[in-house]
């Protein structure tokens, strides 16, 4: 039975193209590219290991981790792409249990390559997810990584794929990517530590997307306004956490529009 394959992108004159191209490409290997879904709502439920390659900003309907959500309760493998995500929502998705992330710049044989990867091993670690990878960790060092696997993460950076990584490393390929699957456990463990829960979400939107007061944000929200400031406080910790050069005196109010402009959540 082929392999489905289904592109998740609003933009049109991206999407059509791109699934012109990957049918042929992707015919050779016994994959077959379903028409472009340009939401997520458009994507049905696979019984066979498909992988749906998302755009990690979709206008239309839900975006981001929510996406991979989405996607992966209906059985596909989400591979990540997008021209210019902010860091912190491709991350999120990450830990949401995305596969692997593009950009929309890298050479286009890549995409294939990582298709394949992701359907043969459920992975694909490329040099743009290992840098945002390896910059977490330097962020958020726990859960820590060995020194192997952070020789590991670090061959990847440099564009390594995972024969090259394991003579450069003196592994085997299985260990090689056994150690990959190391990294994108720590990575997700490391997000669920420190990202926003969602009624922290709610706040953030309240306050920094619609401009409320907290006390208008607390009415809004159904609760006290010494809970909604409560959320707040957490809001500014977790932002600090993830950017230690923020200052100690940084407002909550500020935090949670910074939270908001990287999450790109107004």
């Amino acid at each position: 039975m082929a392999v489905p394959v289904v592109v998740v992108d609003d933009h049109r004159m991206v999407g059509v193209p791109l699934v012109a191209a990957l049918t042929p490409a992707l015919a050779a290997h016994g994959f077959r590219v379903l028409p472009l879904a340009v939401t997520v709502a458009a994507v049905g439920r696979t019984t066979a290991p498909g992988v749906a390659v998302c755009d990690v900003i979709l206008d239309g309907g839900v975006s981001g981790a929510a996406a991979v959500e989405a996607l992966a309760g209906r059985g596909w493998r989400v591979l990540l792409m997008s021209g210019a995500a902010p860091e912190e929502q491709v991350l999120d998705a990450v830990a949401a249990g995305a596969r692997g992330y593009l950009v929309k710049s890298d050479d286009p044989g890549s995409l294939v390559a990582a298709i394949l990867a992701v359907a043969a091993t459920g992975r694909h670690l490329s040099p743009s997810l290992a840098a945002l990878l390896y910059a977490d960790l330097g962020r958020r060092p726990e859960p820590r990584l060995s020194a192997t696997d952070q020789r590991v993460l670090r061959s990847f950076v440099q564009g390594e794929d995972a024969e090259r990584a394991a003579a450069s490393c003196g592994l085997t390929e299985p260990e090689v990517l056994a150690g990959v699957e190391r990294i994108f456990r720590a990575a997700v463990e490391r997000r669920r530590r420190h990202q926003l829960t969602p009624r922290e979400l709610e706040v953030v939107r309240a306050v920094a997307c619609e401009h409320l007061s907290t006390a208008e944000a607390a009415r809004r929200l159904f609760m006290s306004i010494d809970t909604a400031n409560t959320h707040l406080r957490s809001i500014r910790r977790k932002y600090r956490l993830v950017h230690p050069d923020a200052p100690a005196t940084l407002p909550q109010r500020t935090a949670a529009q910074l939270w908001a402009r990287e999450l790109n959540l107004c």
